[in-house]
C-alpha cells in the first residue's frame, strides 16, 4: 500500500532496503553562476510545498549510503535546458524543420548528434549542416552565462567533503568542461565522462560504468543523480543506485526516490549522516 512520508510518497519495495518515491517538483529560481541559491526557488519545508523528510530517505535506501556520487549536469546542476531548447528552436525555424510530438523523447537527454540527426529528418538540411549550426546557436546562447539550478553547489559542496564525485553528461567532453568551470562547479569533480570518452552516450549504462569505476568504486556503491529518463535508465542499466530530480514534463521512472529540487532538506539532512 502506498503511504505518505514527508512530501513523497512511498510506494512498495522493489528490492531489499530501496523504495521509489515521488514528490512534486516546485519552480526553479535564479541562481548566479557561481554563488549558492537564495531561497527563491526553495521547495520549502512542509510537506504541501513537496519537501522530503530524512525518515523518506532512510525509508527508499535503508542504512546503505554511497561511496561515490555522479551526477548529471544539464538540468541538474546547471541551468542549461533553457539555453539548449533556444538554440534548438533557433536551428529549428532556420531550417524550416516541423518536429513531430515523438521527437520530444529523442531531444531531451540526448547528445547533439542525435538531435541533429532528428531534425534532419524534418527537413531538407543534411545532418552535417544542422550538427554545425546547434553549435554555433549553443555556444551564441551559453555565452550569455550559467545559471546553476537551486540547491546544486550545496549539495556539491556537501558531498564532495565526504565522497568523490563525477559527472557524466552526453554533452562532448570540451564543452561539459567549460559549463562547469563557468559554473564554479569543476574544482568538486575528480572524473568526468562525456559522449566523447565513451563508445555509447546514455540511455547506454557505458558512462556512469566508467564514472563508477574511474572514482574507485563499484557501481553498487554508487549513487546517480539524474533528471532524465534516457539519464536514468543509463544509471540503472549500470547498476547504480538513483535519485531523480525530473525536468518538468519529462517523469522519470525507477529511481529510489524522486525529488521535488536539489534544495529538499531531506537530502541534505541525509547526506550529512554518510
Amino acid at each position: 500500500m502506498d503511504r505518505r512520508l514527508g512530501g513523497a510518497t512511498v510506494t512498495g519495495r522493489t528490492t531489499p532496503g530501496r523504495v521509489p518515491g515521488t514528490a512534486r517538483r516546485g519552480p526553479a529560481g535564479p541562481v548566479g553562476p557561481t554563488g549558492s541559491t537564495g531561497s527563491t526557488g526553495s521547495t520549502g519545508s512542509t510537506g504541501s510545498t513537496g519537501s522530503t523528510s530524512l525518515e523518506c530517505f532512510h525509508e527508499a535506501f535503508g542504512d546503505w549510503t554511497p561511496k561515490a556520487v555522479v551526477f548529471d549536469c544539464d538540468g541538474l546542476l546547471l541551468d542549461t535546458e533553457v539555453v539548449w531548447q533556444r538554440a534548438q528552436d533557433a536551428v529549428v525555424a532556420a531550417h524550416g524543420a516541423r518536429l513531430r510530438e515523438e521527437d520530444d523523447a529523442g531531444l531531451h537527454g540526448s547528445t547533439i548528434e542525435s538531435a541533429a540527426e532528428i531534425i534532419a529528418t524534418r527537413s531538407d538540411s543534411t545532418a552535417v549542416q544542422i550538427l554545425s549550426d546547434l553549435h554555433t546557436a549553443f555556444d551564441r546562447e551559453l555565452s550569455g552565462g550559467i545559471r546553476l539550478m537551486p540547491g546544486a553547489l550545496e549539495v556539491i559542496e556537501l558531498t564532495a567533503a565526504r565522497v568523490p564525485l563525477g559527472c557524466a553528461s552526453n554533452s562532448w567532453l570540451a564543452s561539459l568542461e567549460d559549463k562547469l568551470t563557468a559554473g564554479g562547479l569543476r574544482q568538486h569533480l575528480a572524473v568526468l565522462e562525456a559522449s566523447d570518452t565513451v563508445e555509447r552516450p546514455k540511455p547506454a549504462p557505458d558512462m556512469y560504468a566508467a564514472a563508477a569505476r574511474a572514482l574507485g568504486h563499484d557501481a553498487a556503491d554508487t549513487l546517480a543523480f539524474e533528471d532524465s529518463g534516457t539519464g536514468a535508465r543509463a544509471a540503472r542499466e549500470a547498476g547504480l543506485a538513483l535519485i531523480a530530480v525530473p525536468t518538468p514534463g519529462a517523469p522519470v521512472s525507477a529511481a529510489e526516490l524522486v525529488l521535488d529540487s536539489l534544495l529538499d532538506p531531506g537530502l541534505a539532512a541525509w547526506i550529512a549522516t554518510w
